[in-house]
């Protein structure tokens, strides 16, 4: 029988992905492990405590990071009213969430286990409920697919490096992308 980690190791396990998280996006996937026990303010004992590797800890990353995806259209397909509205939630929830993914159509590491896969295809399960909604009540167009979201908000939340006010540029285009799936 496993018992949970105590809180305090939980806070720096959570310290120590934030920091990757930010590191990682920033500086690339090779950054110094010892830059990211820096940055979590844990020693780099407390960092391989939690990850034996430097793949350990990608792949911790790259899960949590399809694990808000999944909240997200979670919370996209469950919302009520039109798929349409559904969809823009998932793409305003994909822009807003923007620095906390660390997934390869993110520029993130390609890293893939069976628990990421798992994660992964439930994505595009739960996606796919919100476009069969929406195809079942003529508001989508019939060719949208789930990949074609995942897609979309992978483009979204990737600010272009000269435009100063991304979330307003890329609200237009999810209003753009909005009509254009519009039956």
């Amino acid at each position: 029988m496993s018992r949970a980690p105590r809180k305090d190791a939980a806070a720096n396990r959570e310290r120590v992905l934030d920091a990757a998280t930010e590191l990682i996006r920033r500086n690339g996937e090779k950054v110094p492990m010892a830059d990211i026990a820096s940055q979590a303010g844990v020693g780099i004992g407390t960092v391989y405590r939690h990850f034996a590797t430097r793949e350990e800890l990608l792949s911790a990353i790259v899960h949590r990071s399809f694990e808000l995806a999944l909240a997200n259209a979670r919370a996209a397909a469950g919302q009520p009213g039109s798929a349409l509205e559904g969809v823009r939630s998932f793409l305003v929830a994909t822009l807003r969430d923007r620095d906390r993914f660390v997934l390869p159509l993110h520029g993130g590491p390609v890293v893939f286990d069976d628990a990421i896969r798992a994660l992964q295809a439930e994505v595009r399960v739960v996606l796919q409920s919100l476009v069969d909604r929406g195809h079942a009540a003529h508001e989508l167009r019939s060719d949208l697919t789930p990949i074609d979201l995942i897609v979309s908000a992978s483009l979204l939340s990737r600010p272009l490096p000269s435009v100063e006010d991304w979330d307003l540029y890329a609200g237009r285009q999810i209003e753009l992308l909005l009509n254009g799936l519009r039956l």
